[in-house]
């Protein structure tokens, strides 16, 4: 079998052999398929191929519909996020799913925690790596399924409400990709990735819109943005991942896709596509100020800078070679410096047993590991540089303004402000949480963090420092070299 399937394999097979396992046994079973499913990606990028497999139940479709398997370097890209950070969040999680988590004790069970953690990694990988839309729509549901279950894990009231609502909501993304689907066959009979060359006007516009909806909705943004908020009250580990490797990154994924395999996409669609990504922006920025829980600051967060892909995506399309490269950079960028945040935090609430930012203050002195993460994350996360977000802003701010065209230039203004916003509200933060004397929940807190989420923590540490080095070459190489 080629290394293709292997990375779509193994955390499926791992997922069914974690549920056979109780305890931490579990996690470290769900550890090693998480790290064979890393190393199969690294031979993947080494030695890139796309393989096909005819299957005969869809003969029916009378379309050409082969169900593949490629990895160009888009894919590259995403399955890097993918396996790299769902093995640390399996890794993290063996220590932070403890009755010592000072924040939520976790008792059981343990086998079907690994399960859904393993097959989103599979789901994810087998949405990047399809050949066509429709085998994207699987995946695509299956990360739904994975995402409503493991918010709802704890099955305290408001976690079944919250998971609910975020199944609720991606879903009708999910309907408006189906519909998509529907006028591409009934117009072309075709899903393949270069199908709007062969729509006609009217019908091209509209599978761009019904597919900008269903990203809007994968991806939290405007107005089908309010589901990632209240998912925060799914294990921290689940949270790291829907923000930096899966769920909402799918959405911006699809956007990408579209954008690098077609070249006959309009106008009207970029500036639509912009116009949502800077309102989803700016209304996430003004939300930061109202916040006093860690993880829902963090998860506006997601939502601004998701908008800073699909602003990036969408200047691409009209045009900006520099805007396009910088939001397909600017995944890769967050992903890592969103990780490392919400791990940071994760780690704060098992020792403290508070995500509350009324209720922490000077944990710098007594949590040295846990500053310096949470601050990297910080910085890279508001591009100060030359910090990783830095590099992929600042290519999305001069794609808006190299335009030279006065709505791009608005949107480029206002996305500067949102960065200046954001900068300003962190810095705040940072310098409340971590310095001062250290308030009581900070002075009763326990200050050893299991092995596992220190090493964690510590690799997308290196990583999150790393990650423009990473992502260029792949960014620079997907559009012929700079």
């Amino acid at each position: 079998m080629d290394n293709l399937s292997f990375i779509l394999l193994t955390p499926l097979i791992g997922a069914f052999v974690s549920l056979f396992f109780r305890g931490r046994i579990s996690g470290i079973f769900a550890s090693s398929f998480a790290f064979i499913t890393l190393s199969f990606c690294v031979m993947s990028i080494l030695y890139p191929q796309t393989v096909y497999y005819e299957i005969l139940f869809f003969n029916w479709f009378k379309a050409n519909l082969i169900f593949g398997l490629m990895n160009d370097y888009l894919t590259s890209i995403m399955l890097i996020l993918i396996t790299l950070i769902g093995l640390l969040v399996i890794l993290y999680s063996v220590g932070y799913m403890s009755p010592e988590n000072a924040d939520h004790p976790f008792y059981s069970p343990y086998g079907s925690y690994y399960f859904l953690m393993l097959l989103f990694i599979g789901a994810m990988a087998g949405i990047v790596m399809s050949t066509n839309f429709l085998q994207i729509f699987f995946f695509w549901e299956i990360t739904t399924l994975c995402s409503w279950a493991l918010i709802s894990y704890t099955k305290e009231k408001k976690a079944l409400f919250s998971g609910m609502k975020a199944f609720i909501m991606t879903h009708i993304g999910g309907l408006c990709f189906l519909i998509a689907l529907t006028i591409m066959y009934v117009e072309t009979k075709s899903f393949d990735f270069r199908v709007f060359d062969n729509l006609s006007e009217a019908s091209r516009l509209l599978v761009l819109l019904l597919l900008l909806f269903a990203a809007s909705a994968k991806s939290a943004q405007f107005p089908l943005f309010t589901w990632l908020p209240d998912a925060m009250v799914a294990p921290t580990p689940v949270s790291a991942y829907l923000h930096a490797a899966a769920m909402v990154k799918a959405g911006v994924y699809l956007m990408a896709r579209i954008y690098i395999s077609s070249t006959n996409l309009t106008e009207s669609f970029a500036f639509i596509t912009a116009t949502v990504a800077v309102i989803t922006m700016m209304l996430s920025v003004v939300l930061y100020y109202f916040q006093d829980d860690l993880k829902k600051l963090l998860a506006y967060s997601t939502i601004g800078h998701l908008g800073y892909i699909l602003l990036g995506v969408s200047l691409g399309i009209l045009g900006s070679k520099v805007g396009g490269i910088g939001g397909i950079f600017h995944i890769i960028n967050h992903g890592f410096a969103k990780g490392l945040l919400f791990l940071s935090v994760g780690a704060i609430a098992y020792a403290t047993g508070t995500k509350s930012i009324r209720e922490l203050r000077g944990l710098g002195k007594n949590f040295p590991l846990l500053a310096l993460c949470f601050i990297v994350g910080m910085f890279a996360i508001v591009g100060i540089p030359p910090f990783s977000g830095f590099w992929s802003k600042f290519m999305i701010f001069t794609g808006a303004f190299e335009l030279k065209n006065n709505y791009t230039a608005l949107l480029g203004v206002l996305s500067v402000l949102e960065s200046v916003l954001s900068f300003c509200w962190y810095i705040f933060i940072g310098h409340k949480v971590f310095f001062g004397t250290p308030s009581d929940k900070v002075l009763l807190a326990n200050n050893e963090i299991p092995m596992t989420m220190g090493v964690s923590l510590i690799l997308l540490l290196i990583f999150c420092l790393l990650s423009p080095l990473i992502g260029f070459p792949f960014v620079k190489s997907l559009y012929g070299g700079v």
